[in-house]
């Protein structure tokens, strides 16, 4: 459907998902606050809380500063996302690591190994993808990173909550690189429909994962 609409149509589908997406961040950040999961993991309440507030401060700022200053604006955001992104990372394994006992050799070694192959996977994608598909490597291998961490939870039997949350990461992280293997097959073979249509798959996917997040995290 979304291949089919007009410029107009675009514009108001846009104003859909940011406005529906805003609604459901602001009550998934009450819901981590009322629940106590920002107490037990308060990297992963910053990432959820800083998603919706940099959204509407740059559409607040969007054509009223300079061109320069809202550049540096979005990169500054972005390095800042980055930051708490690895601090979700780092909270998560330090929680599963307490969960199983401490620290040993061999988990020191299986946490290395984890960032070797997430640093493997991102290479081999980049690889893979178009020269002239834009992509960025550090929220890529984040993602990667969040799939194994989920998977360790898993195997670890770990709590609901430190399964739910990189869970979520993983969802999106697969949203994520689906979307990046659509536009560059469109891109590869040129095809402005296709590469809008699997564009708005990430932006679809996280809204998916804040409602599964809504649902499934409980109070600690």
């Amino acid at each position: 459907m979304l291949v089919m609409l007009q410029t107009p149509s675009r514009a108001m589908v846009n104003h859909v998902l940011w406005g529906v997406g805003l609604a459901l961040q602001g009550f998934l950040i009450c819901a981590v606050f009322r629940r106590g999961v920002a107490r037990r993991f308060p990297g992963f309440a910053a990432l959820i809380t800083l998603y919706p507030v940099r959204a509407a401060l740059l559409l607040i700022l969007s054509g009223r500063i300079e061109a320069d200053d809202y550049d540096t604006m979005v990169r500054v955001l972005g390095m800042l996302e980055l930051a708490l992104q690895a601090w979700v990372v780092v909270e998560i394994v330090l929680r599963l690591v307490r969960a199983a006992g401490g620290w040993t050799v061999r988990r020191g070694m299986a946490m290395l190994a984890l960032v070797a192959i997430a640093l493997g996977l991102t290479m081999l994608t980049f690889h893979l993808l178009p020269a002239q598909q834009p992509a960025d490597r550090m929220q890529i291998m984040s993602g990667f990173l969040m799939i194994g961490l989920f998977a360790a939870a898993v195997k670890a039997a770990a709590s609901r909550n430190l399964i739910v949350i990189p869970a979520g990461f993983a969802a999106f992280a697969v949203f994520q690189l689906a979307s990046l293997a659509g536009c560059g097959y469109a891109t590869a073979h040129p095809s402005p429909a296709v590469y809008l249509a699997w564009s708005y798959v990430p932006a679809c996917g996280y809204l998916a994962v804040v409602v599964f997040w809504l649902v499934a995290l409980r109070r600690e």
